[in-house]
């Protein structure tokens, strides 16, 4: 399929995103201890709880009662017994917010604004159908130029990733039994609940797995596996394909489940709504993943989501989300429709480019464009043990959530937000024209580059067994990225400093290490004398026996969380009426 053969988008102008016969509801925190009727934790596993149709709240029973409610579920679970800080707010906001189910003829738009009108109620939204942003291509595409255009090749001389690092894939599931995928998995969970009889748009039918949640997140679709193996896969194999990273592990978990065109079979795509991809999202963060990719969404926001990702932040998560395809034909300037989740505050948004950096006609731009990455003819895994090549941002986040991945494999004192921070500053630079300012809304802050983020964030320190006393004379040898710390200076006096193909000219005073240190630049480095540095004590050998001395830029620093298992009852019986 050729770059400007855009498939249109389920929803449109003309075709609604939002889902009849379903409401988000927050309540405030005095109404939400006001609950006297017993509310289950969640839907259990593989059907869907009917839950009860009223709360024990005169006002607001009154409203459900006329719109015909059929069931109240809550949309996370119960949250912990926390103290009431700034942090916390967004989990207290989650686990107060319920997805209420009805069968009156009543239009979601009415419905919410009855519901909004009663005292107690923080909101009232539609739940929103969210999509894959994905344009399949032929199978054949011989190589994965994506990798090396974002220099994956020199950041794995770094790293090659970390299994304690996990990365959720919020998207169709993973295929759980691929070959290049199977060994790198953590349990995730399949969060789709549409119900018994979800209502599809015009044209289209839902098939397979929709209702109710359950441990089993495979894939039906394929994006899901597609997106899981740009980020990690098994790679220096032999076979198959490589993923940004070899070892970090993946968390699939299924938000988006498969619809099929009436007319064309081949017209697959993922869809699920805003209510259970917020699930999602607090699901993977509660089970450890320090990134979440969402290559999925749709054009009008949505409160719950917006909660749940601003949880995710708060627990130093990075969230990597596609800016969307649109359909619009070039020219290029036409395509600034806004998406979300990529819009949101704190994510980091990524465009698609091809192998001439050009933006890719269907990547959407606008200001929150973070960075942007291959979109165009990215051969990854597939269901059934497959590979092929697709289109779309879809395919351009998972290069940067790997890239992430990359960065916490070598420094994972990282927060989240000085992971996305590295991204964006050392993206290179694109823009279409010369005048254009850096960052854009075309490419953001430019294409993502792992060898320079990884750089950054896990700068080479010179072993400190050679520096005996404090100050030696050296002849220093650069590597890649290597980074020399000084506490004092750096004093030029006989013979060069040398990084290899670049020379820098050494200039005859002192050379102060900013911020505790000098990399060596990528021009080359010819120093007329030799190097004296002031070692700093604590690098010593005495002090740092096995020579692996760690240079954090950040420090460290790890919130301590209560204990606490808020799944435990989340798929069990109606028994638990914990509110």
């Amino acid at each position: 399929m050729a770059d400007n053969q855009i498939r249109e988008p389920i929803f449109t102008d003309d075709v609604s995103s939002i889902i009849p016969g379903e409401v988000i509801v927050q309540l405030s925190p005095g109404m939400h201890a006001d609950i006297s009727e017993p509310i289950p934790n969640g839907p259990s596993r593989g059907h869907s709880l009917p839950g009860p149709s009223s709360l024990g709240i005169s006002e607001l029973d009154s409203v459900l009662a006329d719109l015909n409610t059929t069931s109240i579920t809550r949309i996370t679970p119960p949250a912990p017994t926390m103290a009431a800080t700034a942090a916390n707010e967004s989990l207290v906001a989650l686990s107060s917010t319920f997805k209420v189910r009805y069968e009156s003829e009543t239009s979601v738009e009415t419905a919410v604004e009855s519901l909004s009108e009663v005292d107690g109620v923080q909101y009232a939204e539609p739940n929103l159908y969210r999509e894959t942003y994905v344009i399949p291509n032929d199978p054949g595409f011989p190589s994965q130029w994506g990798l090396t255009h974002i220099k994956c090749p020199a950041a794995w001389d770094r790293t090659t990733g970390s299994a304690s690092v996990v990365v959720g894939v919020i998207d169709t599931g993973i295929d759980l039994n691929h070959p290049e995928l199977a060994a790198l998995l953590v349990p995730g969970w399949d969060m789709v609940d549409l119900g018994p009889s979800p209502i599809p748009p015009p044209g289209f039918h839902f098939e397979g797995d929709f209702m109710g949640r359950d441990n089993n997140p495979q894939d039906e679709v394929g994006h899901g596996t597609h997106v899981a193996g740009t980020i990690s896969c098994r790679s220096n194999n032999g076979t198959g394909v490589a993923g940004v990273t070899w070892s970090s592990r993946l968390m699939p978990v299924k938000v988006l489940t498969r619809i099929v065109n009436n007319t064309n079979a081949n017209d697959v795509r993922g869809v699920g709504s805003s209510a259970d991809i917020a699930a999602g999202i607090r699901f993977a963060v509660d089970n450890g993943a320090r990134v979440l990719n969402l290559s999925l969404g749709g054009t009008i926001d949505a409160q719950v989501e917006r909660d749940a990702i601003a949880y995710a932040i708060s627990r130093g998560a990075v969230v990597v989300a596609a800016m969307g395809n649109g359909f619009r034909p070039p020219p290029l300037g036409n395509n600034n429709m806004t998406s979300y989740p990529a819009a949101y505050p704190n994510v980091v948004a990524v465009g698609a480019i091809n192998s001439a950096d050009q933006r890719a006609p269907f990547s959407q731009t606008g200001p929150h464009i973070d960075v942007a990455a291959p979109g165009v003819g990215v051969l990854s895994t597939v269901w059934n043990d497959s590979f092929t090549t697709m289109n779309g941002t879809s395919m351009a986040s998972p290069h940067v959530a790997g890239v992430a991945a990359l960065i916490l494999a070598c420094n994972s004192s990282l927060t989240g937000a000085q992971v996305a921070d590295i991204i964006r500053q050392t993206a290179r630079p694109l823009r279409d024209n010369p005048a254009d300012p850096v960052p854009n809304n075309n490419y953001g802050f430019g294409c993502v580059d792992a060898e320079a983020a990884v750089r950054r964030a896990c700068p080479i320190i010179l072993p400190s067994r050679p520096f005996l006393t404090c100050r030696t004379r050296i002849n220093i040898l650069c590597q890649k990225s290597v980074l020399i710390r000084c506490t004092s200076e750096l004093i030029c006096l006989s013979k060069a400093i040398r990084c290899p193909s670049e020379t820098i000219l050494c200039p005859s005073q002192t050379i102060r290490c900013p911020s505790e240190a000098l990399f060596c630049p990528s021009e080359a480095l010819r120093c007329p004398t030799e190097a004296v540095c002031k070692i700093d004590p604590g690098l010593s050998p005495e002090a740092n026996p096995g020579n692996t001395y760690r240079y954090d830029p950040y420090g460290s620093g790890v919130e301590d969380w209560e204990a606490y298992d808020p799944y435990a009852n989340w798929y069990g019986d109606v028994d638990d009426t914990s509110k």
